[in-house]
């Protein structure tokens, strides 16, 4: 019986997207501290560099921390769905696919502008790099996984138990995203408007526009879908930050 080895991601990337709550600083006549948390709502997510974040929303260091490694798991389980690598309860790929997402989120490259007001509503540009690494990775997954398929037809894994022959699978794909980890590729620049919200003695950005930037973040635009033509087979074996007042 063959089942699809690669799925869509988009899908994917959205739920745990949605996840997300926003939460922002106290009001400051200072523009400059509207990108600064930008910035920081960034950096702690993706990047996990906290110390801006933790000034702007009051989080603790241990909140911070958490949300980061959140999102990265999150990254991990998605890259595991996307493959459909069945690697969960495995103790030395799982780990290995939660550095890999980290190390990938590490690349995230981006820029913010200044704070500018437009109908008494102020707004920041947030131009980002997307990165690229399911289309850089493609063409040598489908390699691999076409190769995969000739030694599973060759009877190579016949003798092989279930969870021995989902780990090797899964070891060649994630060999392929860790090498190109090394050296990330882009898609163009885009920039986003992200409009600068205001209640009583606080601000923040809107879900929607989080969600653009996490979706912008990293590219799951595919060059083709991988689903129509990439098979092998099994016959052989919360919350972003909490709502505080700055001080």
């Amino acid at each position: 019986m063959l089942t699809e080895k690669l799925k869509k991601f988009t899908a994917v990337i959205l739920l745990f997207s949605l996840i997300f709550s926003l939460a922002g600083c106290s009001v400051n006549q200072h523009e400059a501290k509207y990108k600064t948390y930008i910035e920081s709502l960034i950096t702690a997510n993706y990047i996990g560099i906290s110390k801006d974040y933790i000034r702007a929303t009051g989080a603790s260091e241990d909140d911070a921390e958490a949300l980061y490694l959140q999102n990265a798991s999150r990254l991990a389980n998605n890259l595991s769905a996307y493959y459909d690598l069945d690697i969960s309860g495995d103790h030395v790929l799982a780990p290995e696919m939660f550095e890999l997402a980290k190390k990938i989120y590490s690349k995230t490259r981006f820029s913010v502008g200044d704070a500018y007001k437009e109908n008494e509503v102020y707004y920041v540009d947030v131009t980002i790099n997307p990165i690229n690494i399911l289309n850089q990775t493609d063409a040598e997954v489908r390699e691999y996984v076409d190769n995969f398929n000739t030694r599973v037809a060759s009877g190579e894994f016949n003798n092989y138990e279930r969870e021995k022959y989902e780990n090797e699978f899964a070891r060649g794909i994630m060999d392929i995203l860790s090498k190109a980890s090394d050296n990330i590729e882009y898609k163009d620049p885009v920039t986003l408007k992200v409009r600068i919200l205001t209640n009583d003695d606080s601000f923040y950005i809107s879900d929607d526009d989080f969600r653009a930037i996490d979706a912008a973040i990293l590219s799951t635009t595919a060059v083709s879908d991988p689903s129509e033509t990439t098979e092998s087979s099994e016959e052989s074996s919360d919350e972003a930050s909490e709502e505080t007042t700055e001080e």
